[in-house]
């Protein structure tokens, strides 16, 4: 069972000097990656629309059909560049209805010749077919796979982060979401086909074909569009927002099989809570005037296409976190791939609070204890090094991206100590940024304007920095406080000193309070008022830190045993500096008669006394080391 301390912030006496100086770090200044084609080309136009009209199979990944991309030039342009795959063959290009002949397409790129002034808006509709299969395992944009457990055979879209290009002509730039998007998806009669928006329409066509008609009116980043193809029902009900009278469709597109549909029914239903627990803790659904829905697929995990999330079973901590993108990634888009945290250390993080409101007080520790020991063994830092940023690996990071990040949120939390502030944090962060991208820096100036904090120092060391924090805590007792010694080390010498909170939970006689601290150097004294006598420490007793610590209690040094409480009522603890299992003890009343005789058998000892009359009492402890002594008072319990 979990115990529940009252956190008392104390400004404890700080024996040891302050240093008030600034963070020490600077991290942050690091270059930002970007797409190679962006400066000369890319940056010329600002995407609109998209409109996909694909014929696709469930067995393979051979797609054909056209894309037509309404764009503005934000500067006089003479060419417009898509990319694009080579392996998938240009039948036709148009720009406003008319063919373009001379276009070029090599090294994954589209050139067509497209003269333009600023401000000007124009069409581009290429026509192309061919197998858009790609070998990059879970990063191929396109894949056909079977089902082994089910007996399905899927294809579906996994665009992101650079992959978009291996089945459709695209701008892959974060920053220039288009305003809305069509799919339709032409399939065999007996399959369905999902995607983004809403599904407006199925035409019946021949050949034993129809067309599945999606349209969604929302902002969306390239890498979020997407299809799903397999012999599937849908299996849909509404969900409430924060407002009970408001609620969101949930489309659910899944194996067509009686058993799929018994086995994971409750799980499905599940989505519904999430939605209004996110809705009513952040804001309201991003897409709500459309739907939330998911469409299954045999991937390792889940995909958080925009609305209608890609994955492979309805695990609770899988289908928080897809559904936690739809905040965190898609409505707000990380601004770049190195702050790949703004996706997916967020939508982790919502995994434990989805675990916190909707399951059980032991699934969301045990979560939070997996994820420490994830991320505790990680090195390197959350942001991606340029670098590193064309490396889907490390910005997929597991340990990194995903715990660490989590961990992050978790520790801001903790910083902030107030879970409506938290909150407040995350809605005007997703109010601010809705339908936009955003970086880590624009976050930390959300927390910092809501909080009216400083978080920089917090950024410089756990963001763009890396390692943690090592706590040797040593209490000692004195009468009526707790001296505490703290030293920090660190696990990686390029971050020094972790400048931050952290709770020590003091257990004496008469209960146990937990006390926040602040520690700005790396050898720090605090003294702490303390009721009662102490009988132990412990060092993030809440798991809030990503942090290793020990804590213990030792004697003052002119002392071989302390004694309390002083005064007492019925029983009296000895804690001794060093022990060994040849002590005695001896409680004596002013005239010197022994009313009391013990062996000492464990250290602390405890001795109940509850039976003396009131006053005062010498109490001896006699050991290889000589006879040592102290003096007690005895209280009434009145």
């Amino acid at each position: 069972m979990r115990r529940i301390f009252l956190t008392i912030l104390l400004a404890p006496l700080l024996v040891a000097a302050q240093d008030h100086a600034s963070c020490p770090l600077d991290h942050h200044w690091q270059e930002v990656y970007e797409n190679p084609l962006f400066e000369r080309w890319l940056s010329k136009y600002d995407v609109k629309f998209y409109h996909l009209d694909l014929e696709v199979s469930n067995e393979n990944t051979f797609i054909e059909g056209a894309v037509t991309i309404l764009l503005e030039a934000v500067e006089p342009m003479d060419t417009v560049v898509f990319q694009m795959i080579d392996a998938l063959e240009i039948a036709a290009v148009e720009i406003g209805g008319s063919e373009i002949p001379d276009f070029l397409h090599v090294e994954d790129a589209v050139y067509i010749p497209a003269d333009a002034a600023s401000g000007e808006m124009f069409s581009v509709t290429i026509t192309y077919s061919g197998d858009a299969g790609q070998d990059r395992g879970f990063f191929a944009g396109i894949t056909s796979a079977y089902d082994n457990t089910n007996g399905q055979w899927v294809t579906y879209t996994l665009s992101e982060p650079l992959n978009a290009r291996d089945w459709f002509p695209v701008k892959q730039v974060l920053a220039d979401k288009a305003d809305s998007v069509w799919v339709d998806l032409t399939c065999d009669r007996s399959l369905m086909a999902g995607s983004n928006g809403v599904l407006t329409a199925v035409e019946e066509l021949s050949g034993d074909r129809h067309t599945f008609k999606w349209r969604s009116a929302y902002p969306i980043a390239y890498y979020l569009i997407s299809l799903a193809v397999a012999d599937y029902r849908d299996y849909s009900f509404h969900a409430p927002l924060s407002d009970s009278n408001d609620s969101v469709l949930v489309q659910n597109f899944i194996y067509d099989d009686d058993s799929y549909f018994a086995e994971w029914k409750e799980r499905i239903d599940d989505t519904g809570g999430m939605i209004s627990l996110f809705s009513g803790l952040v804001v309201d659904y991003p897409f709500f005037r459309e739907k939330y829905g998911h469409a299954v697929a045999p991937m390792g995990g889940g995909m958080e296409h925009q609305t209608m999330t890609t994955l492979a079973n309805f695990n609770f901590n899988l289908v928080a976190h897809e559904l936690a993108h739809q905040w965190f990634g898609n409505s707000i888009t990380c601004g770049n791939w190195q702050d790949i945290w703004i996706n997916e250390g967020f939508a982790s993080y919502f995994e434990y609070i989805a675990l916190e409101h909707l399951h059980s007080a032991a699934a969301a520790e045990n979560w939070l204890e997996y994820a420490y020991s994830v991320a505790i063994n990680e090195t390197g830092s959350v942001y991606v090094p340029e670098e590193e940023a064309d490396d889907p690996g490390r910005v997929f990071s597991h340990g990194l991206s995903y715990k660490k990040g989590a961990f992050l949120l978790h520790m801001i939390r903790y910083e902030l100590n107030n879970d409506t502030l938290f909150f407040d944090v995350l809605k005007t962060y997703s109010e601010a940024y809705r339908d936009d991208v955003a970086t880590a820096v624009e976050f930390r100036e959300v927390l910092e304007q809501v909080s009216g904090r400083d978080f920089s120092c917090f950024f410089d060391q756990w963001y763009y920095g890396n390692g943690y924090p090592v706590f040797t805590i040593q209490g000692t007792m004195e009468v009526d406080t707790l001296v505490i010694q703290s030293h920090q080390a660190t696990s990686v010498s390029s971050t020094p000193l972790f400048r931050m909170h952290f709770d020590l939970a003091v257990r004496t006689d008469k209960g146990e309070q937990v006390v926040r601290l602040y520690q700005e150097q790396n050898e720090q004294t605090f003294v702490i008022p303390v009721d009662g006598f102490v009988t132990g420490i412990d060092f993030d007793p809440f798991n809030h830190l990503l942090a290793k610590g020990s804590a213990s209690i030792q004697l003052t040094d002119n002392k071989e045993f302390v004694v309390g409480p002083n005064p007492f009522r019925s029983t009296l603890l000895l804690r001794f500096s060093q022990f060994t299992d040849q002590v005695s003890l001896e409680v004596l009343d002013m005239k010197g008669t022994v009313v009391k005789a013990s062996d000492i058998t464990t250290n602390p000892f405890e001795v109940d006394l509850a039976a003396l009359n009131d006053g005062s009492y010498m109490i001896l402890v006699r050991g290889p080391q000589g006879t040592f002594r102290e003096k007690v008072i005895k209280v009434s319990n009145d």
